[in-house]
């Protein structure tokens, strides 16, 4: 953790580097990596909430928005988790030209991913925290500061099995569909745009093995619910995201002059 920490200014640079190179010729250049966040969870809090809040019965004494909320808070955590996870895996084939001639730290193009998915994430946070305020709930600042320190480890998970995949993928080009197809059916099962309580009680402690259920559960109980986050679902994330971390360097370490040699 100390050498990623190390690492920030470089990475912070890159990620400078790569948002202008993606935007570049766009009138509203860098502007656009929070534009599309933005309409998208515009459209689950209002279009969502407004025609399908009924669906949520959980909390139809609320406002109209809950189901809409509830499916941008869960949608906000997943959609952060999902693109660092992916972009990560793909960065060793993606950044060959530049490992293949400059002697970098491999681990600072991952940290640099992890810096451009917090902009649309902390957009999204405060669209999300606005809306609550709209619609005449306060989510409580205990609640706001553990859902910070859910979405902090989610990305930390994110960094790890993206770090996994991306050696794997140096060996198995495969392996960057095989994530894609993995995310596709681990969104399914992840409690985003559906209750837990509609399912078996089996399904339910199925669910409960996924830790991305616990982030987006965290996010939902912050602006939604406004209850209780259990300590154990906040520890379970938090282990879960050290051990992908401590898989995703070790196995960087150990393949990394591999690694070099093959891209």
């Amino acid at each position: 953790m100390s050498t990623l920490c190390q690492l920030f200014p470089l990475a912070l640079a890159l990620c400078r580097q790569d948002l202008k190179a993606r935007y570049a010729g766009a009138l509203l250049g860098s502007l656009w990596v929070l534009i599309w966040p933005l309409v998208q969870l515009f459209i689950y809090i209002v279009i969502f909430g407004k025609f399908m809040g009924a669906r949520l019965t959980v909390v139809q004494d609320q406002a109209i928005a809950s189901y809409g909320l509830y499916v941008a808070a869960g949608l906000l955590a997943w959609t952060c988790f999902a693109n660092t996870l992916q972009r990560t895996s793909r960065f060793l084939l993606e950044k060959r030209q530049i490992i293949s001639k400059v002697p970098v730290d491999l681990k600072v193009f991952p940290l640099s991913i992890c810096l451009q998915e917090l902009l649309p994430l902390g957009a999204g946070y405060l669209l999300l925290l606005s809306a609550c305020l709209f619609f005449g709930q306060s989510p409580k600042l205990w609640l706001l500061l553990l859902s910070a320190l859910a979405l902090l480890a989610q990305q930390m998970l994110a960094m790890g099995l993206g770090l996994f995949f991306a050696v794997l993928a140096a060996f198995i080009h495969d392996t960057q569909e095989a994530v894609a197809v993995a995310l596709q059916m681990a969104f399914w099962f992840t409690p985003i745009v559906y209750h837990p309580s509609i399912l078996p009680s089996w399904v339910q402690t199925a669910l409960n093995v996924n830790p991305m259920t616990h982030a987006c559960q965290i996010l939902q109980e912050c602006f939604v619910f406004g209850g209780t986050v259990s300590p154990w679902a906040l520890a379970y994330l938090g282990l879960c995201a050290l051990l992908a971390m401590a898989l995703g360097l070790l196995t960087l370490k150990a393949k990394e002059s591999g690694v070099r040699d093959v891209i």
